[in-house]
């Protein structure tokens, strides 16, 4: 694979025979999605989005709206078109995951074979939240309260939010600037995960998933959370698994490349 920028590759080698690819939610990196493949199979790729301004690219500037972020991304992704495909993107990056499946298929003929949406409303909704509230310095720091998962005592710590403010800020920006206006399906299978005591996503909001799959569409709740993705690792990955299984059939050559839509 050609020198990546966008993406983490940390999968074993030429071995796998699907890669999940993994886009973090608000203020976060591509870091949180490295263990995954140590606890998948080793058949099973884990490819992670690393924005600018985040993690290993902390000293390049931030982009600020989604579509800076979808054409270099979506140019990265299509090298992983070989295989089959399936999208991963948690809360923020279920927003991000489900534009840029609709940007592969529109503008280079690709189609993942499964999007998993996780802690995330359905897109069209979701347009209509307002989050310019959070924009300030005051806000974000009240959105990272909100939100939870972040324990206290970092919270206190003027250090540890001051570094992540910046980034956090930025991606606040992206979800409430412009989007996309393409609201097709998204032609693939849609697999929402939703922690059940998530405050900020009702399950009626995200239920509306269902109107960007193909019609193979389910939502599996797990106890916890906003970052039951964190939290419940060994269990979503379970799930991650059988609903790859369900879907795409067992990891495999018979699976096939991503499918490339004339």
């Amino acid at each position: 694979m050609a020198r990546l920028t966008w993406l983490r590759d940390w999968s074993h080698g030429e071995q796998v025979t699907l890669r999940v690819l993994c886009l973090p939610g608000a203020g976060t990196a591509a870091h949180t999605y490295r263990r995954w493949s140590q606890l998948l199979p080793a058949d099973i790729g884990v490819v992670a989005v690393e924005l600018p301004g985040h993690g290993s690219r902390l000293s390049e500037p931030p982009v600020l709206t989604v579509r800076e972020i979808l054409e270099p991304l979506a140019e990265e992704v299509a090298a992983l078109a070989d295989r089959p495909l399936v999208i991963f993107g948690h809360s923020m990056g279920a927003a991000v995951g489900a534009e840029l499946a609709r940007l592969l298929r529109r503008e280079r003929g690709i189609t993942p074979a499964l999007l998993i949406a996780a802690a995330r409303e359905a897109p069209r909704p979701a347009r209509d939240r307002d989050y310019t509230k959070w924009l300030s310095e005051d806000g974000a720091r009240a959105f990272l309260r909100e939100m939870g998962g972040t324990p206290p005592e970092l919270l206190g710590n003027e250090d540890y939010v001051a570094l992540m403010l910046p980034p956090l800020r930025a991606d606040l920006a992206v979800l409430a600037g412009p989007w996309p206006e393409d609201d097709r399906p998204l032609d693939c299978p849609v697999r929402v995960y939703l922690g059940d005591s998530d405050t900020g996503v009702r399950p009626e909001e995200a239920a509306g998933w269902r109107a960007e799959s193909n019609g193979d569409f389910a939502v599996h709740t797990f106890d916890s959370g906003h970052f039951f993705v964190h939290d419940r690792t060994a269990e979503v990955l379970a799930r991650l698994c059988a609903d790859v299984t369900d879907t795409i059939g067992s990891p495999g050559p018979r699976g096939g490349p991503a499918q490339r839509v004339p």
